[in-house]
């Protein structure tokens, strides 16, 4: 990251420019103030820089933005005017309190609080997440609600976040820290690779509740080519595609690998000197394009916050779904298998993360997060996402959230970190998920399209994204 993440953590200034301006209004207005729907991109937007500072896993990192968008959610529909509870819909969510009968609740506000509230159980920065509850509720109090339902508001969102909090203890979670991955050192499956050599991230992620699936294998991908170091296999052929393409590369597809990268924990080797930089989540990413799009498309308060919630909610099952396809088939990554049997000098443009490849994670999020996306905006998801500044890296506009979601796809085979094939039938499982979420979000059943992965055997995938 090339300026300190403080920099760019603004919101509370933001909100305290907010509160100060609504202080010397005559007609406080508070509807207009804390039902702006950028509000709550703004809050999910600090909670994303959150994450990132504390340094979570891709699948953590997806679990804090699920649970506290999911508490938000729960308080809107509570409203009973615009949202229907997930309850019954979301697995194992039954302990949602009604609020108090004829008690004055601003829901907007109280969605808030609920975020916050979870957000900040489930991070390690805590004084940077109570600056952000603080921030909030002066700027609630300083537009001009009044002390009622100040008051209710707070205590109700405190109530849902309590109960979505303690949701959160039976996911299985906690049984899982600590957990490690026994190496089998067969040939053809995972090992760690360079330059940390890292023990494989969250080996008994599958094992987690999910929330809109009945299960982490419930929409399995087919079986991996076998392995194999003939140089007539599929498997060899499928690494001389990776090694060709990355050899390759021109600045285009350096600029999309290294725009899709999301790799929170980079380690840099120089020398002797050895140190590791921070950026956002594959999750995070999506969240900022969720805030871009449902600007783009006008959306109101509980429209967006319904947005941010059916697209954590499909990473979140995302993660557990693919997880649960790397350990089982534990297939070697395309640099250990060029390095051992092709050209040992070889290298990836991107570097290897630390878990078995088949298949790609970021595929499936995206695909899953796109669908959502593309269901709720009517496929009205054209956007220019400019998430990577803080990284240097230029904007890139996008016809669709779909159209997104093929480039990342495609952006790991640029990166030389999976096989072609881990990445289409990843976008397919995605896809799969994306649209089951949508069913939990409308209670009706979902339509899946037409729409296949453009798998570009040449290597020669057209982009349409242009530089900004």
């Amino acid at each position: 990251m090339k300026r300190n993440w403080l920099l760019n953590l603004i919101f509370l200034g933001f909100v305290v420019a907010m509160a100060a301006t609504s202080c010397k209004e005559k007609n406080k207005d508070y509807v207009k103030v804390m039902h702006d729907p950028m509000l709550y991109s703004q809050v999910n937007h600090k909670l994303n820089y959150v994450v990132i500072y504390d340094i979570f896993s891709p699948p953590v990192g997806a679990r804090v933005f699920a649970y506290a968008n999911l508490a938000a959610y729960e308080v809107l529909a509570k409203d009973g005017k615009h949202l229907s509870s997930l309850e019954g819909r979301v697995k194992g969510l039954d302990n949602i309190p009604d609020p108090p009968a004829n008690a004055k609740i601003d829901y907007p506000f109280a969605s808030l609080i609920a975020l916050v509230n979870v957000g900040n159980y489930l991070t390690f920065s805590g004084d940077t997440m109570k600056m952000l509850s603080d921030s909030i509720k002066l700027l609630a109090k300083n537009a001009g609600m009044p002390d009622d339902m100040y008051l209710n508001s707070i205590n109700y969102g405190n109530q849902v976040a309590d109960s979505v909090i303690a949701w959160t203890k039976t996911d299985n979670y906690a049984q899982t820290r600590g957990s490690s991955f026994a190496i089998s050192n067969i040939e053809g499956h995972w090992t760690p690779t360079p330059p940390g050599y890292f023990s494989a991230v969250e080996p008994l992620w599958q094992t987690v509740r999910c929330m809109a699936m009945d299960s982490a294998n419930m929409f399995p991908p087919p079986p991996p080519p076998a392995f194999s170091t003939d140089t007539a296999s599929e498997f060899y052929k499928m690494a001389k595609d990776v090694m060709h393409t990355v050899n390759t590369l021109d600045s285009t597809k350096k600029w999309i690998a290294n725009f899709w990268d999301c790799n929170s924990f980079k380690l840099h080797v120089e020398g002797h000197a050895m140190y590791a930089t921070k950026a956002m989540t594959p999750g995070g990413h999506w969240m900022e394009i969720v805030g871009t799009i449902s600007k783009n498309n006008n959306a109101d308060f509980y429209k967006t916050a319904s947005a941010y919630t059916g697209v954590s909610i499909a990473i979140y099952d995302g993660f557990i779904c693919c997880w649960f396809t790397k350990y089982k088939f534990d297939v070697i990554r395309p640099e250990t298998y060029i390095n051992r049997y092709i050209d040992q000098s070889w290298m990836p443009y991107l570097q290897t993360p630390p878990f078995p490849e088949y298949n790609s994670a970021h595929s499936t999020i995206s695909a899953a997060a796109a669908t959502v996306l593309g269901q709720i905006y009517k496929n009205n998801t054209a956007f220019k996402d400019s998430s990577e500044r803080d990284w240097g890296w230029p904007d890139r506009s996008f016809k669709s959230s779909d159209e997104a979601a093929v480039e990342v796809s495609y952006s790991r085979l640029y990166g030389g970190i999976h096989y072609r094939s881990s990445v289409t039938t990843a976008y397919a499982q995605g896809k799969k998920i994306g649209y089951l979420v949508m069913e939990k979000l409308t209670g009706e059943k979902s339509s899946p399209s037409n729409e296949k992965f453009p798998d570009k055997s040449t290597g020669d995938e057209k982009t349409t994204a242009s530089k900004q």
